[in-house]
């Protein structure tokens, strides 16, 4: 079932009450698709909130935009349950309860991996398109809503951070048609935006980087580079998680490197953030694991210990380049 985006926005005109749910460890595209389809519905006089269990990360906190809860009951009838930019119950951990609560269930994405402990009543799925926020742009229009400077704002995070700022082997023609009928909107400036999103860096995170840089491992013959982040780095640099964001994409920047791993260690679990350059499928790695995402960018999580992860992950890994 791929359902259009016209017959989605006619079965959304008809409801009022909206849960709308991105994934766990929001990125831009996440939170900027959310916000703005959160934003537009709320414009159309809707009851519209997006659903999150984690603190917002501190370089995407102007994404909020007022729209964000962990309240599971800020609604008392749920109309609609709607994920976005992921697929599957295990990228919405902590909130399966709130997303029960949704008479009718949907999902728009723009990964390949296709979950299956969920049955929706709709769903749009586009692996072709570069960011997600590319789907909701155009299904904002369907809807009627007009495209405010707030949503604008959403949409070009959404479309710039799944790009790499438009380097990505995804950015396709569509993905700068988007963003030039964003410009046209009164207000919007991308280097705000940009700057906003990439140029906040406390001295703590970029000493942390550096912690991080000089300690990577390196697998065949140097072409998968493989960082960690742990709690025991956070708490000496005083930093928090998510002001390690960008790292795994400074590690990609090192000559000969195909593909590059970082792990994460939370207080819960590890999370893994993995990249490719040009053929290197990462996205085949991580679904051995539970985790999904595109060929050249994906992730997964792991319920163990760091160095268990690490022998799990990295031979998958290895494979792959």
């Amino acid at each position: 079932m791929n359902d259009t985006i016209r017959s989605i926005a006619t079965i959304m005109s008809d409801l009022d009450d909206i849960l709308i749910f991105p994934h766990v460890n929001m990125d831009g595209d996440a939170l900027g698709s959310a916000s703005a389809l959160c934003l537009a519905l709320r414009s159309l006089g809707k009851n519209a909130y997006v659903m999150i269990s984690e603190p917002v990360p501190k370089n995407l906190d102007f994404l909020e935009c007022g729209c964000c809860t962990s309240d599971d009951s800020v609604l008392e009838d749920v109309q609609l349950s709607l994920m976005l930019d992921c697929n599957g119950l295990g990228r919405i951990p902590g909130r399966e309860e709130a997303w029960a609560r949704g008479r009718l269930k949907g999902c728009i994405d723009h990964h390949a991996t296709t979950a299956k402990d969920i049955r929706y009543d709709f769903s749009r799925i586009e692996p072709k398109s570069a960011a997600t926020g590319e789907i909701i742009y155009r299904l904002i229009k369907d809807l009627g809503a007009e495209i405010t400077l707030d949503i604008a704002n959403c949409i070009f995070a959404a479309i710039t951070t799944d790009t790499g700022n438009f380097q990505h082997t995804n950015t396709t023609s569509r993905s700068h048609e988007i963003v030039g009928h964003l410009y046209k909107v009164e207000g919007f400036n991308s280097k705000i935006i940009s700057a906003l999103i990439y140029d906040r860096r406390s001295k703590e995170a970029l000493k942390l980087e550096s912690a991080i840089l000089g300690n990577l491992d390196f697998y065949a013959d140097g072409k998968l580079a493989v960082g960690k982040v742990t709690q025991k780095l956070l708490k000496e640099f005083g930093c928090t998680m998510d002001e390690a964001e960008g790292i795994i994409q400074r590690i990609m920047s090192i000559d000969g490197v195909e593909a590059a791993c970082l792990f994460k260690e939370t207080e819960k679990n590890v999370r893994a953030s993995l990249r490719g350059r040009t053929y290197a499928n990462v996205e085949k790695a991580a679904s051995r694991f539970g985790g999904g995402g595109h060929m050249l960018a994906a992730g997964c999580s792991f319920d163990l210990p760091l160095e268990q992860a690490e022998k799990e992950l990295i031979p998958a890994l290895i494979e792959v380049v």
